[in-house]
């Protein structure tokens, strides 16, 4: 839906009630004779499409034509873009999609929908106090869906056979009510297993590219490319591995990897290690002494999975196959693009962390429309070692080397050949951090032994920490850094100083590093807008000097990320005259148009030469639930190059698949294809186009509990066309006629919740015997959940005041027989409350403990109730409220 649209529907509803007096006895509505409105004779109608109920209802009269609903009520509760003016006796506007334009003009008698017109009869559209009312026959002729009221049911049922704009919403807002952590401690909730096993047979990802082309100075070129994912379990350890290809054909890297990750922290026995892990691992970062680069090695620690080395800044690194790309964005903020590199994963270096809290999403784009989102919550301030706590990290590894290389390996990245590191944190308060480090690493065949300490502490809404190193070769190295925040801005500073030192394994320098940002919210109007500086000076001691400037502006505009980035850098020589300074802007953003994701950047030099450096533009569009196009334009000035693409893109259920061609200015032809599918070893290896070694997935199997004893007997039915939800995803497809469905693409060693989206089931009364189940995923191996449905009733009442009033703004509590809130509710102006879709079984009904404060009311209402099969619809009638019994006080 436009921006606008709830604009507009709110100003269709108050031009409704609000103008009316504009229109009298002079307007060319067509007569009617015999009735009038009569505001004691309206009803109020609610309405429901399917098993929802939309809106606050809607106003309706009985006229001698059948009922009429009053326009400005069902454009408001239909959440319709349309504009009424009653002065000219006028409205316009599109219906749930754009090119379903309708106007009505009542001066002239038409009306015109869909690209059809028609008379306006009489009595089609009336005046009433409350605004045009118009029949609900040509209000299911203009909509183009069925409008049936039912006065005496108080009612209106829609029917649509595509699913509603709004009636999506009001899905939606069910499912996060239903899924929001903050509603719920994850704790609590059902536990589903995953036990480890001696042997899981691995799923499979494969990613296969080929293609041809066609150059004037070379002829014909034939590319083929393969990548291949693969993880399940071995000796009750969880491994992965990727087998890639060069562009010929041939293996060119092995990666594999064996671990264990437990969030609980209950490996290895009394070492209480969260994980360790042997193969292709990570290496400890450190600001002064190490890299966290990966390669070849062994790791342990006990450290929280998800907490950074670095409070100031981290760096992100994954796997990303050839024909993907990924975006990064921190608090909605979007800060980088990243392309595949030679080994085929992407990395964000140097991301700024701000103090408080850091939602970081790594959005990574498949060639063929898939989507996979790595989400972290970084809390600078909140993430310190807890008092009394110790945090441990022990490995070593060779940083960019891969367990297995067919390939010499690179020269001169700068990362050691090797490094081992042993570390240690301790929480001496909740504000104050203390840690040791020993490293040793290998450096240009040099030996070399690093020892660090460090201090950390929080100082109101700044932390501070400090730290010194040294090593065998007689370098020494100190820093500080502080990160803080005052109002709404965030400052970061550091300074490192090194003498005769090797910096995070680079050759030994001697420098003063002075680096200081600040990031805060620029407000214009109602637009908020991010922006960021930092500058970076390096003053070496041999006379040379660097700086470094940047600034980004970014604005979140509607669909639109934009982002407008500035960078200079400046070297000054200790002899002679210093090369002139570099400028350079760079702008990227992403936004949709309609349904047309796009994606574009560019960057220019400004200084020392202004000139036209790169341009980039790609659009994707869904034109169906299996098939999308792509589309990109790419301009290299440097070259003298432009290149064109486009993109077709099937998705089929077994795998997905993209075809491309391209042109480019040079004569260039090219065209080829991407493959992508999945191999499920639950399934008897079956193919599957959704990601499954790389991620986690759940298998969830949907069945009616037929006795209510919790588990799926053979003579109970399966439940097809549910859609399952995992923590806020609802699943692409509906359980099968086996009553089950493979979600994938799930974050791992992360806690998600799996239910059922209850708006899906073909019976209303039908739910599930337990909301919610928690699932801890690990990458190929799918978890079994097993959702049972239960039939369900409604509780409802009123609550009233002593004297036969109700009692307004109480909240209500439905509780089982193990004490359990199952539901809540909150009674009306009259007192009265309805529990809704409430699974069999016996309640007691009590006040919410904060309504029976503010109230001065006994929580407990003495109120018991059982919904069952044979009575699934429970009508308490009034229900009276007592003030708590007072205890009489001895004089």
């Amino acid at each position: 839906m436009l921006p606008g649209a709830k604009w507009l529907s709110r100003l269709a509803t108050l031009a409704a009630l609000g103008c009316t007096a504009a229109v009298g006895a002079s307007t060319s509505i067509p007569a009617a004779s015999g009735w009038t409105a009569d505001p004691d004779d309206q009803f109020l109608l609610e309405v429901h499409i399917r098993q929802l109920r939309l809106g606050d209802g809607v106003r309706a009269y009985a006229t001698p034509e059948g009922t009429c609903i009053v326009f400005g009520d069902f454009l408001s509760t239909l959440d319709v873009p349309m504009k009424i003016d009653l002065t000219s006796k006028k409205a316009s506007g599109w219906a749930f999609k754009e090119q379903n334009r309708i106007a009505i003009d009542l001066a002239a008698q038409v009306a015109t929908y869909r690209g059809t017109s028609e008379p306006i009869a009489a009595g089609t559209v009336r005046e009433t106090p409350q605004g045009w009312c118009v029949e609900t026959a040509a209000l299911a002729r203009w909509f183009g869906i069925g409008v049936k009221p039912m006065t005496s049911g108080s009612a209106v049922f829609l029917e649509s056979a595509a699913k509603l704009p709004v009636e999506l919403a009001v899905e939606r807002q069910l499912r996060a009510a239903q899924i929001k952590p903050a509603k719920f401690d994850l704790s609590t909730l059902p536990q589903v297993r995953l036990p480890y096993r001696m042997w899981r047979a691995p799923a499979l990802d494969f990613v296969v590219s080929g293609g041809v082309t066609y150059r004037a100075h070379d002829g014909v070129k034939v590319d083929r490319h393969t990548a291949v994912y693969a993880a399940g379990e071995i000796a009750h350890l969880s491994y992965d591995a990727q087998l890639s290809t060069t562009q010929k054909g041939i293996p060119n890297a092995l990666r594999l990897r064996a671990y264990r990750s437990d969030p609980e922290g209950g490996l290895l026995g009394p070492l209480k290690a969260t994980h360790f892990g042997f193969g292709d691992v990570a290496g400890l970062d450190s600001r002064l002494t190490g890299s966290s680069t990966s390669g070849r090695g062994v790791v342990v620690t006990n450290r929280p999975l998800f907490a950074p080395t670095a409070f100031d800044r981290t760096r992100f690194e994954g796997d990303l196959p050839i024909g993907w790309d990924a975006e990064i964005y921190r608090n909605d903020e979007l800060l980088a693009f990243a392309k595949p590199t030679s080994d085929q994963r992407y990395h964000f270096e140097d991301v700024q962390l701000l103090y408080g809290e850091n939602r970081i999403t790594i959005v990574l784009y498949g060639p063929q429309g898939q989507i996979r989102n790595r989400e972290e919550m970084i809390n600078v301030g909140q993430d310190n070692v807890p008092a009394g706590k110790t945090w441990y990290w022990a490995g070593a590894n060779q940083p960019g080397r891969d367990l297995i290389s067919f390939e010499h390996p690179p020269d001169g990245t700068g990362l050691p050949k090797a490094q081992a590191a042993i570390a240690i944190e301790h929480g001496l308060d909740q504000r104050t951090s203390v840690g040791a480090m020993a490293r040793m690493m290998l450096i240009d065949d040099q030996r070399l032994t690093f020892v660090e300490g460090t201090v950390r502490r929080s100082i109101g809404q700044a932390m501070i920490e400090v730290g010194v190193a040294g090593e065998t070769s007689g370098g020494k190295a100190a820093r500080a850094q502080l990160l803080a925040k005052f109002g709404s801005v965030n400052v970061s500073a550091e300074i490192v100083a090194a003498n005769d030192f090797h910096l995070q394994g680079s050759r030994a320098s001697s420098l003063r590093d002075y680096r200081v940002a600040l990031d805060a919210p620029i407000r214009l109007g109602r637009t908020v807008l991010p922006a960021h500086a930092d500058l970076h000076l390096t003053d070496r001691l041999d006379g040379t000097k660097q700086l470094e400037a940047a600034a980004r502006l970014s604005a979140n505009l509607d669909r639109f990320n934009l982002a407008t980035d500035l960078r200079y850098r400046k070297q000054y020589l200790h002899s002679g005259p210093s090369p002139p300074g570099e400028f350079n802007v760079a702008l990227i953003g992403t936004g949709r148009v309609g349904s047309v994701r796009l994606r574009g950047s560019s960057s220019f030099d400004v200084a020392p030469q202004a000139r036209f450096r790169t341009a980039e533009l790609s659009a994707y569009w869904s034109a169906s639930d299996t098939v999308d196009w792509e589309g990109g334009l790419v301009y290299d000035a440097a070259a003298h190059r432009g290149n064109a693409r486009i993109t077709h893109i099937r998705r089929l259920n077994s795998m997905a698949i993209a075809v491309t061609g391209e042109a480019a200015t040079d004569g260039s032809l090219a065209v080829g294809f991407n493959l992508n599918f999945s191999l499920d070893p639950g399934g008897g290896f079956k193919l599957s186009r959704q990601p499954l070694a790389a991620a986690g997935a759940v298998n969830a199997q949907v069945y009616r509990d037929l006795n209510d004893n919790g588990i799926h007997d053979p003579s109970e039915p399966f439940e097809k066309g549910a859609l399952v939800t995992t923590g806020r995803r609802l699943s692409e497809k509906a359980t099968d006629a086996t009553g089950s469905v493979l979600v994938g693409g799930l974050a791992t060693f992360t806690p998600v919740t799996v239910g059922i989206d209850e708006s899906s089931l073909a019976d209303p009364m039908l739910v599930p015997r337990t909301a919610l189940q928690v699932v801890v995923p690990r990458p190929g191996v799918p978890a079994s959940v097993e959702i049972g449905l239960v039939g369900g009733g409604d509780i409802e009442g009123a609550i009233v005041k002593s004297g036969g009033l109700g009692f307004e703004g109480l909240g209500l509590e439905l509780v089982d027989a193990s004490g359990k809130v199952m539901a809540t509710a909150q009674s009306d102006f009259d007192g009265f409350f309805l529990f809704e879709r409430v699974p069999y079984g016996d309640y007691r009904i009590r006040l919410s403990s904060d309504s029976a404060a503010a109230a001065h009311l006994a929580r407990d209402l003495n109120v018991t109730v059982s919904v069952s099969a044979a009575k699934s619809i429970v009508r308490l009638g009034s229900i009276h409220v007592e003030p708590p019994p007072r205890i009489a006080s001895r004089e």
